[in-house]
């Protein structure tokens, strides 16, 4: 899954790594080591012209009663919440890093940072969505990071992970197709990432309010 996840790239390293010719004059970002749901995020996306552009979008899908900031990449295309998104609001999450908490029999959760070295940043498969902030009375985009099966790197610390694209999917995972590209959400080789250990820690709930404005 992906919880927790880290961007320290700015908008012209996140623009030069994904492509982007749209929306760097309209935002400004600092880099967070701790990126928590509920909180605004630059994400990579399409605009009706064609261009990639970069747009804050928050993290999660309000529903009454929860909170998705995650979507079953087996699901997806069957999904009756998902599949209007995958096949026409998909987006890409830049980050340079996700966090896994490890449960064991002990009650320790084990920390552990998961990054593609050489490759920062990143992309995340995501998906968009439009909600309705109660508190301000606008509407706002927010997305989902795509998971799937776990490789042999994950397997011992978790059950699900993160699916990254790789840069040469970037183009077809964002332009408009006839069918949803499922074929690109692989399960990342376990060869081409790494898995470090940071720390013993619980599992924290923080999350922005998701009637913040920001």
């Amino acid at each position: 899954m992906c919880g927790r996840y880290r961007r320290k790239s700015d908008k012209q390293r996140i623009a030069d790594a994904f492509e982007v010719s749209a929306g760097l004059d309209e935002i400004d970002l600092a880099p967070e080591d701790d990126i928590a749901p509920g909180s605004v995020q630059p994400v990579v996306s399409i605009n009706p012209e064609g261009e990639r552009r970069i747009e804050l979008m928050r993290w999660g899908l309000k529903l009454p009663d929860r909170l998705l900031i995650n979507a079953r990449s087996e699901n997806i295309e069957t999904s009756k919440f998902w599949k209007d998104s995958f096949e026409h609001r998909r987006c890409i999450v830049p980050a340079d890093a996700v966090f896994e908490w490890k449960k064991m029999e002990s009650g320790k959760k084990p920390k552990y940072e998961i990054s593609i070295p050489g490759q920062q940043p990143f992309g995340m498969a995501g998906l968009w969505q439009l909600w309705k902030n109660p508190k301000i009375n606008q509407w706002e985009r927010t997305f989902a990071v795509i998971t799937g099966e776990p490789n042999e790197l994950m397997q011992p610390i978790h059950d699900r992970m993160t699916t990254f694209l790789n840069p040469q999917d970037y183009a077809a995972y964002l332009e408009p197709t006839d069918r949803p590209p499922l074929h690109l959400l692989r399960i990342q080789s376990a060869d081409t990432m790494a898995a470090t250990l940071l720390e013993t820690s619980p599992i924290t709930n923080r999350q922005v309010s998701l009637f913040d404005s920001q």
